[in-house]
């Protein structure tokens, strides 16, 4: 799967190199027709604008699934690396019992046989009667027993040793490839975002203005689309046995779906509380708060009230699924996720060009509900 990572990953790089090769291009001819004719439409300004708007908003789009792609990476190193400290432990564990164990052999080893074969020979013919000898006899095979099975217990204590120590290594060789996969996928990450801000810093103040325009039709088209999606899916959730809509998962369509946890407005309201105090906070990939974030980072900050990640857009996917959503449900698709306010609008990390804002719900998004 990490090696499709990278092969995606690359590819989005190379489409951002070409828009950039495009975009030279595009100037250099533009340049030319500026000298030999007039200057640009205010058409042909707003239709190079949108040209652009639309290339940075697919970029953005990949480096939000190769952003996704990273965190994934990073959790597998994490549980690589807790398998290997857990061998670790279990490796000192059992070093222990084998010096314990080593030590009684050591005991015995003096108390039996300081004298030499001399005192077991002395011992048994020292027996004062018949039943004396098969005493002694019996006590000296147990003790022989006995060594045996400490013996034996050695051996297998340090058998179960290597065997932890193979799978040390192989946790470690493990988790060192986890950490150099994920390197390569946030260095081709990272690139991907410097083609982009480059991109986008190549445009003229015009275009600046005429792409604040294009943004707000977009953003109110966007919100028109939400409310109506909203509504849509209003219209799809289940139905009770009285044929009212129960607003959350549940069984339909002959197949089941986990129940969503019952609404409550107290929590809903903490959980915007939060997100809302981290608008204006700037957008960097990867980051948990508290001075930044990423799209699932200021989600998992929001649900919890912690720094830490919980999760990805991808595996928000999974919570339960409402179809009447309320304010503190998420909004999410397979790439990117936010805090759901009410009113088609929700707060999200967005971009490194705006950071935390709040904004219409984007096209595709379902809501859903955390435990």
């Amino acid at each position: 799967m990490l090696s499709a990572i990278r092969t995606h990953t690359a590819r989005i790089v190379i489409a951002c190199v070409a828009s950039v090769a495009l975009m030279a291009v595009g100037a250099a001819a533009f340049h030319v027709s500026e000298v030999a004719y007039a200057l640009p439409s205010a058409a042909q300004k707003q239709a190079e604008a949108e040209a652009v708007l639309v290339r940075l908003n697919a970029m953005q789009d990949q480096l939000d699934r190769a952003s996704n792609n990273y965190t994934d990476a990073l959790m597998a190193q994490d549980k690589a690396e807790k398998s290997r400290d857990a061998a670790q432990a279990k490796i000192q564990q059992l070093s222990k019992e084998i010096s314990a164990v080593q030590e009684r052999l050591n005991d015995r080893a003096r108390s039996m046989y300081r004298g030499g074969p001399a005192s077991v020979l002395d011992l048994l013919l020292g027996s004062s009667s018949f039943k004396q000898f098969t005493l002694n006899w019996e006590m000296i095979t147990r003790i022989n027993e006995s060594d045996a099975a400490l013996i034996q217990r050695s051996k297998d204590l340090r058998a179960q040793a290597e065997e932890q120590h193979k799978v040390f290594n192989e946790q470690a060789t493990l988790a060192k490839t986890k950490a150099d996969e994920a390197k390569v996928i946030a260095d081709q990450a990272k690139q991907t975002v410097n083609e982009m801000q480059s991109t986008y810093n190549n445009l003229s103040a015009e275009a600046k203005q005429l792409l604040a325009q294009e943004e707000a039709a977009r953003a109110a088209a966007q919100q028109e689309a939400a409310n109506r999606e909203i509504e849509r899916q209003r219209r799809m959730a289940p139905r009770d046995s009285n044929g009212a809509s129960s607003g959350s998962s549940s069984a339909s369509r002959g197949s089941s779906a986990r129940p969503a946890p019952r609404y409550s407005s107290s929590s809903g309201n903490v959980i915007i509380d939060r997100a809302r105090a981290q608008l204006g906070k700037p957008y960097v990939w990867g980051a948990i708060g508290p001075n930044s974030f990423d799209c699932s980072g200021l989600v998992g900050y929001a649900v919890t009230g912690r720094i830490g990640r919980i999760g990805t857009a991808r595996s928000f996917m999974s919570w339960p699924r409402v179809y009447d959503p309320k304010p503190g449900d998420i909004a999410v698709n397979s790439h990117h996720c936010g805090v759901y306010i009410g009113g088609g609008r929700m707060i999200h990390a967005a971009t490194e060009r705006v950071g935390v804002i709040e904004g219409p719900v984007q096209a595709g998004m379902i809501f859903v509900r955390p435990n």
